[in-house]
């Protein structure tokens, strides 16, 4: 794996040198005929790329975990595909037709009389030949010319403007602007809250071993009891605590624990509080292949100290999230049948398609 970071890392550089020249060579004026995104593009990919790949180049020939590496990998990935989208999104057209070419730099030809329809997003519009298509991003130069243009050349050869395409799986029934947009924002949502639920009841009810756990030899000196905690020192001075004790915890095994001679085999996980001293929260405690202490007593503690935060995030973030999803589809699906106040809960105005209906709509319903 550190070859490969290593490898991409490399691989990003000469791209970065190639968005920085490809803004040097671009002509100042617009091209008549050529539609490609903005030089912002490629300025933004080269200083996002370029930032971000330092620390990827630091993290992946260090010591430093692999996952740090790609994390920043990624980011510099990000600022790359803008670089990409610059040199390679483009569309060349003429009196006979034109020539796209897409982010993966591959090139289709089409005539103006093989185009069947025209989609019309908030932020892009895609032109379709029968079920090839192509997009025009809301930010591409000269794009709204070449989709003038193209209108104009479909008019003179059919005698009718292209034909606009409805999504006929659309789960807004049509009355959402860039309706798949809106769907991958209800997902994107509906996962967070699910996630953040099964993150949390993982972190509940995930049992600790020795495979997940810091096994330590230590030998132990003294104890004490704050709240349900026990605490114990080992002769390293090394903080060790045995966390959330109950009543049907049986404590009787800690002082003779403490005889600062025998030497114990733990398992625990190193715990860094922003405002106490670090420590070493046991998960297990064996002596002589005897287990002094066992997971599933440390589990029973965890388990019932923090189960409630499995409510807490599924009342507060995972139910509010689905139940957001369920009414923003049904408003959606019929915005006039709701207020204005409650359709711009879940959808600004502008990707509201006949918002002044909506408006108009429930004027009728307080007359009445």
């Amino acid at each position: 794996m550190d070859y490969i970071i290593r490898g991409l890392t490399f691989a990003l550089i000469p791209l970065i040198v190639s968005g920085v020249l490809a803004v040097l060579r671009r002509p100042k004026k617009p091209e008549k005929g050529k539609v490609f995104m903005p030089k912002f593009f490629a300025i933004l990919g080269s200083i996002c790329s370029g930032i971000f790949l330092i620390p990827t180049f630091i993290c992946a020939f260090s010591d430093e975990p692999i996952w740090t590496a790609i994390v920043f990998l990624l980011f510099s990935m990000l600022g790359a595909s803008l670089i990409v989208a610059y040199i390679n999104c483009r569309i060349s057209y003429d009196e006979d037709g034109f020539t796209a070419k897409n982010f993966f730099g591959i090139k289709r030809r089409f005539t103006y009389d093989q185009i069947t329809g025209i989609k019309e997003n908030m932020h892009e519009t895609y032109l379709y030949m029968g079920k090839k298509r192509i997009m025009i991003d809301e930010f591409a130069v000269g794009g709204w010319e070449f989709i003038a243009f193209a209108h104009q050349k479909h008019r003179e050869l059919h005698k009718k403007p292209i034909p606009k395409i409805q999504n006929k799986k659309d789960i807004f029934n049509g009355n959402i602007e860039s309706s798949g947009e809106m769907l991958f924002g209800f997902i994107l949502i509906g996962i967070l809250g699910i996630g953040l639920l099964i993150f949390m009841t993982c972190f509940v009810f995930l049992p600790s071993t020795p495979n997940n756990t810091i096994e330590q030899q230590t030998v132990f000196q003294s104890y004490t009891k704050q709240d349900r905690d026990w605490i114990l020192e080992s002769a390293d001075g090394q903080i060790y605590r045995i966390k959330f004790t109950d009543s049907e915890f049986d404590a009787d095994f800690i002082p003779s624990l403490c005889d600062g001679k025998t030497v114990y085999t733990t398992y625990s996980k190193k715990i860094e509080p922003d405002h106490e001293e670090n420590y070493y929260g046991i998960e297990a405690i064996m002596a002589d292949g005897d287990y002094v202490l066992t997971f599933e007593e440390t589990a029973r503690l965890n388990t019932q100290e923090y189960w409630p935060l499995i409510i807490f995030v599924g009342l507060v973030f995972t139910l509010p999230a689905c139940l957001f999803i369920i009414f923003g589809i049904k408003v959606g699906r019929n915005p006039t049948k709701y207020s204005p106040k409650t359709v711009k809960i879940f959808f600004k105005p502008q990707y509201v398609k006949n918002y002044s209906e909506v408006k108009r709509q429930y004027a009728l319903k307080k007359r009445k």
